[in-house]
């Protein structure tokens, strides 16, 4: 049997290093994203990259825990696109802990806070040149709001944006 989940709230100077662990562990995800191997710089931007318009006050950050294993991480931007809107930045799971149902053991959690605070919507964009996010999320329940194409500066990445209405 899986052990329920938790989400612990996470603060760069308290969690850094296991936000570095967990990101080294699910390297495959993080070189997609970003083209290298996680480093430092991976994590400073997974606690301070905010979304146009806000600040880093309207970030949550989360450790996924599994008993007392630490299985992935996850990000909400609060107000991102618009006030009654949650955005998930990243869900990020360490490989050894997928296809066991913590993602969607942590999307039912991030939705039941999403409604007690009158969220409206979740929305997040999926890299295109990850398939298996794209069918986890759809499976989800989200669905295609806009493309995002890769702007010039950009990282490059394709997106698809998708919405889940609450």
């Amino acid at each position: 049997m899986i052990d329920p989940i938790t989400l612990s709230p996470m603060t760069y100077a308290a969690h850094a290093e296991d936000a570095l662990d967990l990101a080294t562990r699910a390297a495959d995800y993080v070189t997609l994203e970003v083209g290298h191997a996680p480093d430092a710089g991976y994590v400073t931007g997974f606690f301070s990259a905010t979304t146009p318009g806000l600040s880093e006050d309207f970030l949550q950050h989360f450790a996924i825990m599994e008993g007392t294993a630490m299985s992935g991480m996850v990000c909400i931007a609060k107000g991102y696109e618009f006030p009654e809107d949650w955005w998930i930045g990243l869900l990020l799971i360490d490989p050894a802990f997928r296809g066991r149902g913590i993602g969607r053991k942590v999307l039912r959690s991030l939705r039941e806070r999403a409604r007690r605070q009158d969220v409206a919507m979740l929305k997040l964009s999926v890299l295109q040149a990850n398939p298996c996010g794209l069918r986890f999320w759809r499976r989800e329940g989200f669905v295609h709001h806009r493309d995002a194409p890769a702007l010039p500066g950009s990282d490059g990445h394709d997106r698809v944006v998708l919405k889940y209405l609450l």
